[in-house]
């Protein structure tokens, strides 16, 4: 048997325990009796059994971890199986999303980390190895984790200066390389983020810059706070998290949640459901206008902050619309039952209210608020990127794109 204490920053939670190919995770007595003890997951509640067998113990902890080819690549780098959770989790999981740390048996919460100075051409060199290397994996010291099937590198960022978290230091920002194969897909999130933000969604600071020769994106962690002591972990889960899904099950039609299932977990959940549920629907109808078919359910998470349960401000928000050939443009999520944005109707719009719980007329309403911002926002949005990136042809795709989906979208209101 084979344990990890798993710590919220550095107070002790619990224990996740690996048995012949079998996790467990069971909360510590003194935690459950603490007040103000939060869950790690509404999937691993205080109350009732506190001891979780395989199945719910590898939903939360699993998604802790990157997944697909960099998964795969990060466990060849580290001389371990893909499908060792635990065994990764040993080497990854000491700066994870949220403030879930998890720690080998003996090794000091408190022990005090550091920031690694690197130059920009020492990151940028870093970066460009990074799918021979991701999450600079094996390199002593560094244990670093972070969701999804992109390469990425959790860095500390002051506003000048880029530094590795060495230890138990925490990062702050989030740097992504581009996809391979897909054009420009920096210039394309960092667009398509900051056009939500002008149009009124909660999205946290983010930008394309360049690191050496090379443009990469740069995002605010919205999981982190600066206090006087440092820079302070905030615990989350994503919704694959929140409803017991692995992330190998994360699209709808492969038996992860759909937009039922989203709003239902938002208004059982949430400290504040009125309020997140009409941010959830602005976000549902925002993909569809940039054209983001994987908006899916690890792209929806819950912030535990302030005693409160609440949303957290939105990420990886992309039109891939614009990769037509390279990409299934069907939704992640049905809406109304229809999987193909190209054929969105009304009838599907008044399905998919009565999915979400959410009367049609106010829908509609919030799909003509976000038309006319939409329309007051990306042309300037659109001008500022191409004075700042020497013309990318990528923004020229996604104002197709808008025009398209704010021309479908006109056609279902008055």
């Amino acid at each position: 048997m084979d344990i990890l204490n798993v710590y919220l920053n550095s107070h002790p939670v619990g224990q996740l325990t690996h048995t012949v190919g079998l996790l467990s995770f069971s909360y510590r007595p003194d935690y459950l009796n603490a007040p103000k003890a939060l869950p790690l997951s509404r999937h691993l509640p205080l109350t009732g059994a506190t001891t979780f067998d395989d199945v719910s113990s590898r939903a939360f902890f699993e998604n802790l971890l990157p997944e697909a080819n960099v998964r795969t690549q990060v466990a060849r780098t580290l001389g371990i199986s893909p499908e060792n959770i635990f065994g990764l989790l040993s080497e990854l999981g000491g700066d994870c999303a949220g403030a879930v740390r998890l720690l080998p048996e003996g090794e000091d919460p408190h022990k005090v980390g550091r920031y690694r100075l690197i130059s920009d051409a020492g990151l940028a060199a870093e970066l460009a190895n990074l799918p021979n290397h991701p999450f600079l994996a094996d390199d002593d010291g560094v244990r670093l984790s972070l969701a999804g099937a992109q390469n990425k590198l959790p860095v500390h960022y002051d506003g000048t200066n880029f530094y590795i978290p060495e230890g138990e230091a925490a990062s702050t920002h989030i740097l992504k390389t581009p996809i391979d194969r897909l054009e420009n897909t920096v210039v394309n999130e960092a667009f398509c983020m900051n056009l939500a933000d002008r149009v009124g969604l909660n999205v946290p600071y983010a930008r394309a810059i360049n690191i050496g020769d090379d443009l990469v994106y740069l995002v605010e962690r919205y999981d982190r706070r600066q206090t006087q002591d440092g820079t302070m972990r905030l615990h989350q889960e994503d919704f694959c998290q929140a409803l017991g899904v692995e992330s190998s099950f994360k699209y709808e039609k492969e038996g992860g949640p759909g937009f039922t299932s989203c709003f239902e977990l938002l208004r059982d959940w949430s400290d504040e459901p009125l309020v997140d549920v009409a941010e959830l629907l602005r976000w549902a109808l925002f993909n569809f206008m940039i054209g983001n078919a994987d908006a899916h359910g690890k792209n929806i998470s819950f912030l535990y902050a302030d005693g409160q349960v609440r949303l957290t401000p939105f990420y990886d928000l992309v039109s891939t619309a614009v990769y037509e050939r390279q990409v299934n443009n069907k939704f992640a999520m049905r809406m109304g039952g229809q999987n193909d944005p190209r054929y969105l109707s009304i009838g599907d719009l008044s399905k998919f209210a009565a999915e979400i719980g959410v009367g049609l007329r106010g829908v509609k309403r919030e799909l003509a608020g976000l038309v006319e911002k939409v329309e007051a926002a990306a042309p300037g949005l659109a001008e500022e990127y191409r004075q700042q990136f020497d013309q990318p042809v990528i923004v020229g795709r996604i104002e197709r794109v808008l025009t398209q989906r704010l021309s479908k979208a006109k056609g279902m209101f008055p």
